[in-house]
């Protein structure tokens, strides 16, 4: 996980460039490539693929944050933060229906003068999509969001650093320490219990010491156990990594090198689907030559993905269940799934395709 890839310093300015921004330019570029190539296979002007690209990306972008905020509302204070693409939370669902509605309204006021039929186009979508998913889950885990629950024994398993949102969410639970140690209040004032055997902060980090100060890109005095806790929680600044921090012992201040906390063991299903995709990526285009009818190659995708999606859900721990026992994005698989088999079947069987050359 790297939040931050790197910082572009202008004099007394630095401007971070986050990974998740990054990936999400780099699908961008990619998609736009794509839907190109496959445009022009069909017939349709490069133009008209790329201007109804950029105006389902933007749509698309925003259906999917709307849905992040509404089904995340509590954590939003303010308007920066629900603009803040760049820290992540977007929801693929959410920019489906934000797509779609870009493509009707594009349909209504500019794409029909083309004459581009709607079944070809879904065609040129579905791979593009798929393309979408398996880059853009590469900048959720280095984002470190859509993480996993806990990995069984035996099975893959990816570790995530202090930054990173499943810290906190472990933390939360009870399952691990914030930063591989205990703390107790003596007096009010944060000092360690213990300290986690095998734990980065082993060796660093000693039973007794009064935590004096945290380095939040400045020292962060902990006068109080609040403090400390402020400071591991709604303080941590994005893309910092390693803990340092000043303590009391012996009656002489001590500072203490750094160290890298890790999460425990969470399963990757980020790595999952982006796997997943890029070897649909592989199937839709390896199908596409070999379609009888227009529509399928999104039929197929809706059903890929929506299985996919359905199972990966059951290894995630960053979403509720909302109905029925399962999550939003469960339902929702639920209901695409469906639809591809009712938008196959008109495929198949309402539209006239081509015969198979022998």
């Amino acid at each position: 996980m790297q939040q931050v890839l790197f910082t572009i310093r202008l004099g007394s300015i630095e401007l971070p460039v986050y990974g998740y921004g990054t990936m999400l330019f780099i699908t961008f570029v990619a998609t736009l490539w794509l839907k190109r190539r496959l445009g022009l296979r069909e017939g349709i002007p490069p133009h008209v693929s790329e201007r109804l690209a950029l105006w389902i990306f933007v749509t698309g972008i925003l259906g999917a944050r709307a849905t992040f905020v509404i089904q995340y509302h509590d954590r939003f204070a303010s308007i920066g933060q629900i603009v803040a693409i760049w820290d992540g939370g977007l929801v693929f669902y959410g920019s489906v229906f934000g797509a779609l509605i870009g493509y009707m309204i594009a349909r209504a006021t500019w794409l029909a003068k083309y004459n581009v039929s709607t079944w070809k186009m879904a065609d040129v979508i579905a791979p593009c999509g798929a393309l979408g998913l398996a880059l853009g889950r590469i900048g959720c885990l280095l984002n470190g969001c859509c993480y996993g629950n806990v990995a069984c024994p035996n099975c893959a398993e990816i570790t995530f650093p202090m930054a990173a949102f499943p810290r906190q969410e472990m933390t939360a639970r009870g399952y691990q320490t914030a930063a591989g140690f205990t703390v107790v209040p003596q007096n009010g004032k944060p000092y360690v219990d213990k300290v986690v055997a095998g734990s980065a902060a082993e060796g660093v980090v000693e039973s007794g010491d009064r935590i004096v100060s945290v380095m939040l890109r400045e020292p962060y005095p902990t006068e109080d156990y609040k403090d400390l806790d402020f400071a591991f929680t709604g303080k941590w600044p994005r893309g910092l990594n390693d803990v340092q921090m000043s303590v009391e012992r012996g009656g002489k201040t001590v500072d203490l090198p750094a160290f890298a906390p890790r999460t425990i063991g969470l399963h990757p299903t980020q790595i999952y689907e982006t796997i997943s995709m890029s070897l649909m990526t592989f199937l839709l285009l390896s199908y596409y030559p070999y379609k009888r009818r227009d529509g399928l190659i999104m039929v197929v995708f809706m059903l890929g993905y929506a299985v996919h999606r359905f199972l990966n859900e059951m290894l995630r721990t960053d979403t509720d269940p909302v109905a029925f026992g399962m999550t939003l994005s469960q339902n929702i698989s639920i209901l695409i799934f469906v639809s591809g088999l009712m938008l196959g079947a008109l495929a198949l069987y309402r539209r006239p395709g081509p015969p198979l050359a022998a």
